[in-house]
């Protein structure tokens, strides 16, 4: 009788010592849930995630990245032109690069920090070269330079923009569509001011 009772408390407590570690295993599960969900509502980053953080791909978070660089050379190239330029149609341009890309800027940065990428707050070296070298003209010279760079630049802009809009991402797909449609006016604007300036 004594080896009966003694097997079945052995039993009795084998069972309550698993399931001891079933629930410490499901506490410990469910601690790393909540883990996770709090670091994404922190915005804690972390390297190489964005894709399953922010629900953007690495295409998106590039062309976010892409598109932050350029507005920002849109704008620091026409603060230069609204110094620099003698031609009132190469100003008038400028004052709308200032507004048009000022207001497209801020809503990149709102829809990336929403999206929780890093985008750049200073221009690459080789963008900034070229604003250094544009801002030792003046006159003629400068209207004709600064109109053949947003030739380029925008040409390269609207090239980037289009597969933005194939991004997977709705918010940044749509985003992406309604600012293409306004680089795409300032390209052929930039173009015909060019060729009045030949």
């Amino acid at each position: 009788m004594k080896k009966i009772f003694l097997i079945s408390t052995i039993v009795a407590g084998a069972l309550l010592f698993q399931s001891c570690q079933t629930a410490d295993k499901k506490s410990s599960t469910e601690k790393d849930s909540v883990a996770g969900d709090t670091n994404m509502i922190t915005g804690n980053h972390v390297a190489g995630t964005e894709s399953t953080e922010s629900g953007l791909d690495e295409d998106g978070a590039t062309f976010l990245r892409k598109a932050a660089a350029g507005g920002m050379m849109e704008v620091e190239a026409a603060k230069i032109a609204q110094k620099n330029a003698s031609n009132q149609s190469v100003k008038d341009f400028a004052d709308k690069m200032l507004t048009d890309h000022g207001k497209a800027n801020q809503q990149l940065k709102e829809l990336a920090d929403y999206k929780k990428i890093i985008t750049p707050n200073t221009l690459p070296a080789e963008e900034q070269i070229r604003l250094d070298e544009l801002k030792k003209v003046t006159g003629a010279a400068f209207d004709k330079a600064y109109m053949e760079m947003m030739v380029k630049d925008h040409d390269k802009t609207v090239a980037i923009f289009k597969d933005g809009t194939n991004n997977r991402d709705a918010a940044l797909k749509s985003w992406a569509s309604k600012t293409l449609a306004i680089i795409e006016h300032h390209d052929q604007m930039a173009k015909e001011i060019a060729s009045s300036l030949k």
